[in-house]
């Protein structure tokens, strides 16, 4: 497994946040949580071995709001072993995703800086 890059991002992710998703890798359906999430990708963390760098995956999650299960398409960058319990987690792109998940991904960011805003203020 590869390290974690360094900070390269040019969208901020939201954390923490976390959905149960479903990682698809080819016929593998694997459980997991999204642990951070931007406009361009998301953590993931898992009790499996996570995909391979570089493994084209779809993440299946129930996005806060949404009727219906998100499929965001994506390409895993990196993959490591989870500190301080079982487990890994891995750093996703997205790539392909259509308008409605596109919104989909963006509603969930607005809504998250929307409440945090409101929190601090309070």
């Amino acid at each position: 497994m590869s390290a974690p890059p360094e900070e390269k991002r040019r969208t901020p992710r939201i954390q923490p946040f976390v959905a149960p998703c479903q990682i698809v890798d080819g016929e593998a359906r694997t459980p997991g949580y999204v642990t951070e999430l931007s406009l361009e990708g998301a953590r993931v963390s898992c009790d499996a071995a996570p995909p391979a760098p570089d493994a084209s995956v779809v993440l299946e999650v129930r996005l806060p709001r949404q009727p219906a299960r998100s499929r965001l398409a994506g390409r895993v960058k990196w993959a490591r072993a989870a500190e301080g319990r079982a487990g890994h987690v891995f750093g996703v792109t997205f790539e392909g995703l259509g308008a409605d998940e596109q919104a989909n991904v963006a509603a969930v960011l607005a809504d998250f800086r929307r409440l945090a805003a409101e929190l601090s203020q309070a």
